[in-house]
């Protein structure tokens, strides 16, 4: 049965009750991204992965790799499904075994450091959780923080990346210093961006995208959604400043009206479904590089 979403800030929500933020790290966890947070956290992820680029290290090694650039629409997919497989069925589960297995085959013939490896896991846990206490029906409490910081401390154990912080405040604070070091502009990242904001683009309907000023304003609502020392390492312009209050209102808003709504009592995600790289659904040997659609 659906439960009306009526937890205040920092306040330990019903749902909570009976659970351990380790031991149940995966219940907890996937009850935010999948039911309760669905909408903050979807976009939480994108940006997660949008920060990367600014990266220089990480933004060329995406762009050798070719895919992102190359085939824009199913790389997005791919990390979608392969990020949502992994939160719905958990590590343990055979679907979620068998991703984890192709993450470690994608990721280990790159040179990729263990600090890159944690700075990326750590947008999984921080950027989407800023955004749910930015902008969500109301903010994360600790058992929640502890949950998911535990579920993407066993996501990197399994992948084998060494030298994870053991708590949330020392994990945030190697994080935080990760970008005050690294961020910084690459022109690959500027190509990242431009690939990403064109893939974007090609979700609009037909006659929406023939309009040069619809492209605009998508884009630059995105810019929007962007802090200033991310925006600057990837080389994106300040977007006006009316359009950040208005799209930065927009969200709070909605999020306020939220918390007059019950949480869903269903998954907003499946693993399998069909989308837009995939009309007729997708399988699992079918997600990651040199794959086919």
């Amino acid at each position: 049965m659906a439960v009306r979403n009526t937890a205040a800030a920092g306040r330990t929500p019903d749902y909570l009750r009976g659970l351990d933020p380790v031991a149940d790290h995966h219940a907890i966890y996937r009850h935010l991204v999948l039911r309760e947070f669905w909408p903050e956290v979807r976009v939480g992820l994108n940006l997660a992965f949008y920060r990367t680029y600014a990266v220089p290290t990480i933004a060329r090694l995406l762009i050798a790799t070719g895919e992102l650039t190359g085939r824009p629409l199913k790389r997005a997919y791919d990390t979608g499904a392969i990020m949502y497989e992994l939160i719905a069925n958990g590590v343990d589960h055979p679907r979620g075994r068998k991703v984890l297995t192709l993450l470690n085959r994608m990721h280990r013939v790159h040179d990729i450091s263990d600090a890159e490896y944690r700075y990326v896991l750590g947008t999984l846990v921080f950027v989407p959780s800023r955004w749910i206490d930015r902008f969500g029906a109301r903010q994360l409490c600790e058992q929640e923080r502890e949950a998911t910081f535990h579920f993407y401390r066993r996501v990197g154990d399994e992948m084998g990346i060494k030298d994870i912080p053991t708590s949330w405040a020392a994990f945030e604070a190697e994080f935080n210093e990760f970008e005050r070091v690294n961020f910084a502009f690459d022109p690959a990242a500027g190509t990242l961006i431009g690939a990403t904001k064109d893939l974007m683009a090609l979700r609009l309907p037909r006659a929406v995208r023939q309009a040069g000023w619809a492209r605009w304003l998508m884009a630059s609502a995105t810019d929007t959604m962007l802090d200033p020392p991310v925006r600057a390492a990837l080389g994106v312009p300040e977007p006006p400043r009316l359009l950040e209050l208005a799209v930065h209102g927009l969200l709070r808003a909605k999020g306020r009206l939220r918390r007059f709504g019950k949480v869903p009592d269903v998954d907003f995600w499946t693993p399998g479904q069909p989308n837009a790289a995939y009309p007729d659904g997708y399988t699992l040997d079918q997600l990651g590089p040199g794959q086919p659609n």
